[in-house]
């Protein structure tokens, strides 16, 4: 476990070869080298500051359909949230002096929220508490009401606002934990809501003893195990302590009204819970120890467990081991159990089982026998062989408390209900189809199908069973107010899609025919996309529309008068880079192979060749129908999309911006044997075709890339005359350090050393040409890209005398956010390409 610090910003560079310059040309001063956070040209820190986050979409619409929640964001996050002591157990990033998940302090800061009128558009603001952030807002199931938790600086309240009044009041009266557990539920009356508290006699937080009374120690497994390269793990019992501390919580049930907690059971490592629809039961998952000191938080093992209001265990529904290594994929016991969940109607469990699970399991133990069915003609033939059923476990969920309420002789995948449960639609997934069928109560032994197609037919996809909220707060089908039909919603997509854009649909068909009727869909030249639904008859929907030109905004679509209604009125903050000129085509490679590049220049571009930068992230594909079949999704009809790190912002300064596809091509597993041959041929294939259209000047050229991108980028500067500069964000440059394998390679350093040298940059660092500014965080917590990567590799490019610059960020993780870093990040960018690209390292004289 390591408790973050202030480490303090600093640069690590080197001293840039000097070169002399014609004294016609004005020279770039030296990128700045200064440890200060400092900021890019005006130009350049608008389009990051940019107002992106007032951005409204009607998507969140309440229960009853009257209003719809607008999350008032205050932009960027600040490097002072970042900077808050935070801990980091087995990965699990904990904000310990408010006891709350390090993700709930640091993003997407929201300091106030809106209603909008679903059929107006009008808007008015919620009271909410003035020096607190708000996350997990949360409808009752009538509409009426939200909660939210409220984070202030040392605790997290769960606050709750009457729609009517438009006040909040704090419902808690002791602090929530959200470290394991990161939200709370509504009971299906709207009369409770049910959350982890933390616990009344907690004691104080475990301490370090100055003097170590262990040691660590660490034994291989008896079996190969391939664990990849998890950075925060427990070191010793010290963490394991500190970790079981600030996970324990107090589950309890509070009343909305009246504010009594009902406390239930006694505290434990709650993991996650899920209330039943009465606010009688929960599912609760609890971890266990002893934990691991070899995989993260992440992977430790868990129990899951129906309880009753008093804490009592029921039965137990599922169990997992630590998820050690090989094999990767979780390894639960679940008795046979399968797709359990509530059922909406409030009456009990839902679940799968075959005729024959848990037979030979201890009948008190698994209670999977069903011998009390009592469905009328519902009875299996036991002497067939195994069948699948949909079972109905009811309080106090003994083995004599489940009933069979469907059964049949394939595999279903999973069932979803109606509202009233007295429709199943049960689906069935194969190697190559899929299957979605209704069954109602009333005669079991019929089916509809709904669809029933190949999955490799991606033109023909159906889409999927529209749901929505029930009456006790559980997702159910949609159906017609008549209980005749239902909605399917998805995207029609079309083979030539650089002519015809993706067009969402929606189909009404009948459960009994199977007729289907298309009763919305999307025009060809604008993007329209159903957000919300606003009436059981689908006659009023509200759409997402957009083009090329036209920035999303949400418009009220009414299907009978076919009138349209714009209720927001977003305008676009980064419309200099947005509506810059832009040019998609194919590239082709030496060895035939074709991929997809867009190229971006300024709007007030005059023809004449500029700077480039390449800016990408390789993509292992099997081949070219591999790759092929990735693209097929394409929107011609998209608005282009600004973040603050979007390299197209680079226009600005007059460069060039391509971003291609970065296709690694090979056979499934041996990708990597191409990897150096991809980057070469798609360097040349880029510049190349960028160049005949005339938007490079090919001998000032730059390639970045954040990541793999980073990877690439460094192997692109080795294997490549191409680049004067590059720009290398949270890479990783040795893969000695990952060595069980990394992205899809299938082989381990041992087994594949050739190849993992021939990719590793740090072995080829005296090949590289141009000047590398690399950046990495130092909270860095993504698997394989350890900050230590950067600073060998900068050490390495030191000791052989090339330009190099390493830039580490305090507090960030893989991705930077925040409003400090991000400008500081792009005065480098800016800095680097305007000195190595546009004067080729000159220096001012």
């Amino acid at each position: 476990m390591s408790i973050s610090k202030f480490f303090g910003f600093y640069a690590c560079l080197m001293i840039v070869t000097l070169s002399v310059v014609p004294d016609a040309i004005l020279a770039q001063s030296k990128p700045n080298y200064s440890d200060d956070y400092i900021t890019p040209p005006e130009s350049i820190a608008e389009e990051i500051l940019a107002p992106r986050h007032e951005h409204v979409t009607l998507n969140n619409l309440s229960p009853n359909g009257g209003y719809f929640l607008n999350r008032i964001e205050s932009g960027l996050p600040q490097l002072s949230k970042l900077a808050k002591p935070w801990y980091n157990i087995a990965g699990l990033q904990i904000d310990h002096r408010a006891n709350r998940n390090r993700s709930m302090t640091i993003d997407d800061p929201v300091i106030g929220l809106e209603l909008i009128d679903s059929r107006t558009g009008e808007s008015r603001r919620l009271s909410t508490p003035r020096t607190a952030t708000i996350t997990d807002v949360s409808w009752s199931p009538a509409g009426d009401k939200l909660a939210y938790f409220a984070h202030y600086n040392r605790a997290t309240h769960i606050y709750v606002a009457t729609l009517e009044s438009g006040q909040s009041e704090r419902l808690t009266t002791l602090p929530a934990l959200a470290t394991l557990v990161t939200s709370f539920e509504w009971a299906g009356d709207g009369q409770s809501i049910l959350t982890v508290l933390l616990p009344e006699e907690r004691g104080a937080e475990p301490r370090r003893p100055q003097t170590p009374n262990a040691i660590t120690v660490r034994t291989t497994t008896p079996e190969e195990n391939r664990l990849r390269t998890y950075q925060s793990l427990l070191t010793d019992r010290h963490d394991a302590n500190l970790l079981e501390y600030f996970v324990t919580g107090q589950l309890a049930k509070i009343n909305v009204e009246t504010k009594v907690v009902q406390h239930i059971g006694n505290p434990s490592m709650i993991r996650r819970f899920d209330t039943s629809p009465d606010g009688d039961h929960l599912i609760v998952q609890t971890m266990k120890r002893p934990f691991s000191y070899i995989v993260p938080v992440s992977r430790f093992g868990w129990t899951e467990e129906i309880w009753d209001l008093n804490g009592n265990v029921l039965t137990e529904l599922r169990t997992s081991d630590h998820r050690l290594g090989v094999p990767d994929a979780e390894e639960v016991e679940d008795y046979g159990r399968r797709d359990i969940k509530w059922r909406p109607d409030g009456n009990g469990l839902s679940l799968l089982l075959k005729s024959d699970a848990g037979k030979d399991e201890e009948e008190s133990d698994s209670g999977d026998n069903g011998d009390d069915d009592t469905r009328e003609n519902s009875e299996p033939n036991e002497d067939d062989d195994a069948t699948d059923r949909v079972i109905q476990w009811v309080p106090p969920f003994g083995e004599n408390d489940q009933s069979i309420v469907y059964e049949t002789d394939s595999e279903m995948d999973d069932v979803m209900y109606n509202d009233d449960s007295d429709i199943l639609f049960i689906t069935e997934r194969g190697s190559e189809n899929e299957k979605l069928y209704a069954v109602f109560m009333d005669e079991p032994d019929s089916t509809y199908t709904i669809f029933d197609y190949e999955r490799s037919e991606f033109y023909e996809d159906p889409g999927n069973v529209m749901r929505t909220g029930g009456d006790l707060g559980e997702y159910v089908v949609r159906v017609s107010p008549n209980g005749e039909n239902v909605y399917l919603d998805g995207t029609e997509y079309f083979e030539d899609f650089e002519e015809n854009a993706p067009r969402p649909f929606v189909d009404e068909v009948n459960i009994r025919s199977g007729e289907t009727t298309r009763i919305f869909q999307s025009s060809p030249d604008v993007y329209e996309e159903v957000a919300s639904v606003l009436d059981d008859e689908l006659n009023l929907l509200m759409l997402e529309r957009e083009t090329p030109t036209m920035i999303p905004n949400s418009w009220l679509y009414n299907r009978e008068t076919e009138e349209m209604e714009q209720l927001t009125v977003n305008s676009d903050p980064n419309s200099e880079v947005t509506q810059a000129q832009r040019d998609r085509f194919k590239v082709k490679r030496a060895d035939g192979f074709e991929f997809w590049m867009e190229v971006i220049m300024p709007q007030d571009w005059n023809g004449e060749p500029l700077p480039g930068l390449i800016w990408h992230y390789p993509r292992e594909v099997d081949d070219q129908e591999d790759y092929d079949e990735g693209v097929r999704d394409y929107n011609k009809n998209r608005y282009p999309r600004i973040y603050a790190r979007s390299s197209d912002i680079m226009i600005k300064e007059g460069y060039a911006v391509l971003q291609p596809d970065w296709p690694i091509a090979g056979d499934r597993g041996s990708s990597n044997d191409n990897f150096v041959w991809s980057i070469v041929q798609n360097s040349t294939a880029v510049i190349d075709s960028a160049e005949a259209r005339g938007y490079i000047d090919r001998h000032k050229m730059a390639i970045g890339g954040h990541s793999y991108g980073a990877f690439g980028t460094s192997n692109a500067m080795i294997h490549t005359s191409f680049f004067k500069a590059g720009i290398a964000g949270a890479g990783n440059y040795n893969r000695t350090l990952t060595p069980l394998g990394f992205q899809r390679e299938p082989n381990d350093l041992w087994r594949g050393l050739d190849k993992y040298v021939q990719m590793s940059p740090i072995f080829w660092a005296d090949r590289l040409n141009g000047a590398l500014l690399m950046y990495h965080s130092e909270a860095d917590q993504n698997v394989g890209t350890w900050p230590t990567n950067s600073r060998r590799m900068f050490h390495a490019l030191n000791g052989i005398g090339k330009d190099a610059a390493l830039y580490m960020y305090p507090h960030e993780g893989h991705g930077p956010d925040a409003e400090q870093t991000l400008l500081d990040l792009w005065t480098r960018w800016v800095d680097w390409l305007d000195y190595y690209v546009k004067e080729n390292g000159a220096v001012e004289e």
